[in-house]
Parts: structure tokens; C-alpha cells; sequence
């Protein structure tokens, strides 16, 4: 293979065996340089440095050791092997050799078959050396890219709106990037948690760190735990080899928890661990190692009724909630929605015109709408539009979902909480109730699709799966679709 073929320096001052390994070496695929003395040896490899050198001892002038000397305490050449060439066999001369920095040792009379093993296994540690330095220039790149680009993207400029409730999340992220302490961002699903810890990290002092987010909504307990911990060979069935968890990836980053709620109440103890003492353990390992990552956590839960439901632990949740950041359901700041439009008109990849917009008529059903998906659905109505509106300059209410233009036809004196209102008592739905209602709205219009119906209510597949399951009505009607 090209790859393990080498420049090597041949030092001896006996012409014989100069010409004897020259052919042999060659023979074998690489490419041979002669020097006849130590002096004419220093002054190749300062011009030409080569890959091995094969070097003789006993020379006269300057003789081996000291030719290896010099090389072994040169910056530019203390890496390249040497292997030394005598007929010497006293144990003095063998600890000078090494003392001088000899790499390996070959006796005269030359074995070519264990001249060869010597090469070839230098030649795989050049290759290993070579990979080593291409995996640091690419760990280079990626620092680069978390110092340079991602902060860019990812900032509190993603954070589109002037309403106060939106500044003051922007506020808030400033006061808490550069801190180490763990931070509880609480908000409905699709109101923006990820980006917001995004915006914390890629602005603060950890930008340079890495970022790593788990996501526990469906998560079985022990993959959950070996996600998070890691694990040791042997822990459970089907672990053949040792992992890392993400807690350690992080590094001195910040690790980042979606759907804290769901996390079962073993990994609940463990995290608290972390966030008290800084320790953690791998499954199956006995052995204690430091966790440095900050942990930002995020959930759309009411964790005070987990915890009087014994689904949250709350000396966990009094450690988490030292810093707190609620990010507003988008119809608490309709004043936004324009330019978030504005915003995923200008950077859709499904707009074919730069000059699209919103009819005036258009934008105020999306004013008048409730978003109980919030700005995730609010992103996939635009989208729909645009794919619906096709060359048209114009996005006109016809290009706008049913569900929509339903709740628009449907107001009533009770104003944009209509929807939310029993026609027979007039009481307010609960929020369970509401959340149900949607649901099945969002699942009629998509005719039962699972999938898309989980991505215009911004939850997992997994996590709508188990509300239907635990809702009779909502079991019938996909029966039904």
C-alpha cells in the first residue's frame, strides 16, 4: 500500500551493507537514501528529513550515539525512529544506545525478516500519527466553528420580537450566560426553550465548549441513564464496549435536558447528584468521575403538580430553580407576530419568491388565532402557506389551514378565547381539556397522520403516541380516521 511505503536513511560506513539494505529496502517498496558518516547523515536529514533511519554505532568521526543525540534533542527531528544497526553486545553499549534515544535495536548479521517486521511497524505508526494529527486539525475546526459560526445562529438575534415579555427573556439570558449556574427554562411546547439555551450558551463564556442536548420525552429508564452517564462494558445486555454519556461529551459546555419532566425518578436522583457533589457514575462502573458541564433544563410541565403527583422530585427541582426563565406562549405577545412572519418568509428554504407576503386580510386571522402550538406552529402554518400560495406574490386567507379559518368564522363575544369555552355551562376548559380539544382537531385535519400531527403540536411521535393511549376519545377517533 502507498501508504506504508517509506523514505529511509541508511547510515553505515561499511559499503557492503550500505548496498545490501539499499537493494533489500527497494525490493520491499521504499526508497532508500545513503549516508557514509555521521556528519553527511546530520547534514540529509536537516535538508530532506526522512521517515526511518537505520544507523550504525560504531562510526568514525562522529559515530552513532552521537549523531542520535543531536537528532533526538533537535524539535524538528526528536520523532523520527531510529533504529540502531550494530554488532555490539555488551550490556554498556546497549544503555548508552538508549540513553542517546535509539528507538529499536537490530544485531549484525541483519535478519531480513525482522527488518522488515521493524519497518512495517513504524510504517503503522506513522499512519496512526498521521490519523491522530488529521483528528486534532478537525477538533480544531470544530472549536472554530462553536467559537465563530454557531454563535451567529444561535443567539438572542433568533429571538424575533419587540413585546416586553420577549425582552425580558432576551434580559435574562444576558444576566445568566456567563454564570455557572443551572438554569430551569419553563414554557409551553413550541414557545422557543431550545433556542433560548442556545442563546445562553453560544453567548456566554461556554461558546467555546461544547453544546449537548437529550431529549427524555419516551426514553426507556436504562437508555436514558446510559445516555446520560454512559456506561462500562458489561453493564446491561448488548453493552460491548464502554461509552461515554453525553455529561461527560459536554465537557466544560453545557449540557442541555428537553422534557425535563418526563425523566423518570432514578435518573432524577442522579442528576441532583451532579448538580450537589459534581459526581457521577457510569452504569456498572464503581468509579466516581467529575462532571464540569453547566446543565440548562427545560420543560412544558407544571412541576409543582408533578411533584404532588410523586412524578418529580422536588429537592431537584428547588436545586434546578435557581435561575428560572419562562418564555411566553406567542398569544401573550401577538404583537411578534408579524415579524416572526416577516422572519420565516425571509429564511424559508420553500420560498421560490423573495417578495412574498401576507395579505393585511390574511395577517389578522394569524393575529386573531389562539396558537396553542405557539411559534413552532405559527413556522409550520407559514411554511404551509407558502407551499399552498405557490408563484403568488400574496398569501391570502384561501392559502391559510382550515383550522384556522374555522376558529376566525367561530368568534364569538367571548373574543379569541371562544374556542376555549363550554357552549352549555360557559365555563373555561381546563388546560387538560383544552390541550385534548386541540389534539383532536390537529389529528382530524391531518386525517389521523401521526407524524405530522406531532410536528404541528411540537411534540415528539413518541410523546403524542402515549396521549392517545391514555385517552379513550382520542383512541376512537384515530380508529375512526
Amino acid at each position: 500500500m502507498s501508504d506504508q511505503r517509506m523514505h529511509i536513511l541508511i547510515v553505515d560506513d561499511n559499503e557492503s551493507s550500505l548496498a545490501t539494505l539499499e537493494a533489500y529496502l527497494t525490493m520491499l517498496g521504499h526508497t532508500p537514501k545513503k549516508a557514509r558518516n555521521g556528519k553527511e547523515a546530520l547534514a540529509m536529514v536537516a535538508k530532506s528529513p526522512p521517515d526511518l533511519i537505520l544507523l550504525d554505532l560504531i562510526m568514525p568521526g562522529i559515530n552513532g550515539f552521537e549523531v542520535c543525540r543531536r537528532l533526538k534533542s533537535d524539535s524538528k527531528t526528536y520523532k523520527i525512529p531510529i533504529i540502531a544497526v550494530t554488532g555490539l553486545q555488551d550490556r554498556e553499549s546497549n544503555v548508552k544506545a538508549i540513553e542517546a534515544g535509539v528507538d529499536s535495536f537490530l544485531t549484525k548479521p541483519i535478519d531480513e525478516i525482522i527488518l522488515k517486521a521493524h519497518i512495517n511497524s513504524f510504517a503503522k505508526m506513522r499512519q496512526l500519527d498521521r490519523e491522530l494529527e488529521a483528528s486534532r486539525n478537525e477538533l480544531n475546526t470544530i472549536g472554530e466553528y462553536h467559537r465563530r459560526v454557531a454563535p451567529g445562529r444561535s443567539s438572542t438575534k433568533e429571538l424575533i420580537g419587540i413585546s416586553p415579555s420577549i425582552k425580558e427573556v432576551r434580559n435574562r439570558i444576558n444576566m445568566v450566560k456567563d454564570s455557572q449556574v443551572p438554569v430551569l427554562i419553563l414554557g409551553e411546547s413550541g414557545v422557543g426553550k431550545q433556542l433560548v439555551a442556545e442563546a445562553i450558551h453560544w453567548e456566554g463564556k461556554h461558546a467555546s465548549e461544547p453544546f449537548v442536548q437529550i431529549n427524555c420525552s419516551g426514553l426507556q429508564e436504562n437508555l436514558l441513564e446510559s445516555e446520560l452517564f454512559g456506561h462500562a462494558m458489561g453493564a446491561f445486555t448488548g453493552a460491548t464496549h464502554s461509552k461515554k454519556g453525553l455529561i461527560e461529551v459536554a465537557g466544560r459546555g453545557t449540557l442541555f435536558i428537553d422534557e425535563l419532566g418526563d425523566m423518570n425518578l432514578v435518573a432524577q436522583s442522579k442528576i441532583l447528584l451532579v448538580l450537589d457533589s459534581g459526581l457521577f457514575r457510569r452504569l456498572g462502573d464503581p468509579v466516581e468521575r467529575k462532571a464540569n458541564a453547566r446543565i440548562i433544563a427545560a420543560t412544558n410541565q407544571d412541576l409543582d403538580q408533578a411533584i404532588k403527583e410523586g412524578r418529580f422530585r422536588s429537592d431537584l427541582y428547588y436545586r434546578l430553580n435557581v435561575f428560572e426563565i419562562h418564555v411566553p406562549p406567542l398569544r401573550k405577545r401577538k404583537e411578534d407576530i408579524p415579524l416572526l412572519v416577516e422572519y420565516f418568509l425571509a429564511y424559508s428554504s420553500l420560498s421560490t419568491r423573495p417578495d412574498k407576503k401576507f395579505a393585511a386580510e390574511a395577517m389578522e386571522i394569524l393575529q386573531e388565532y389562539y396558537w396553542p402550538g405557539n411559534v413552532r406552529e405559527l413556522r409550520n402554518v407559514v411554511e404551509r402557506a407558502i407551499v399552498f400560495s405557490g408563484e403568488n406574490e400574496t398569501i391570502s386567507p384561501q392559502h391559510l389551514p382550515p383550522n384556522l379559518l374555522k376558529n376566525t368564522n367561530k368568534k364569538s363575544s367571548s373574543g379569541s378565547l371562544a374556542p376555549f369555552v363550554m357552549s352549555q355551562s360557559s365555563r373555561y376548559l381546563t388546560l387538560k381539556e383544552v390541550e385534548l380539544r386541540y389534539i383532536r382537531e390537529v389529528l382530524k385535519n391531518e386525517n389521523g397522520n401521526r407524524t405530522r400531527t406531532a410536528r404541528i403540536l411540537g411534540i415528539s411521535r413518541s410523546t403524542l403516541k402515549k396521549k392517545i393511549s391514555e385517552n379513550p376519545s382520542l383512541k376512537r377517533l384515530v380508529g375512526q380516521l
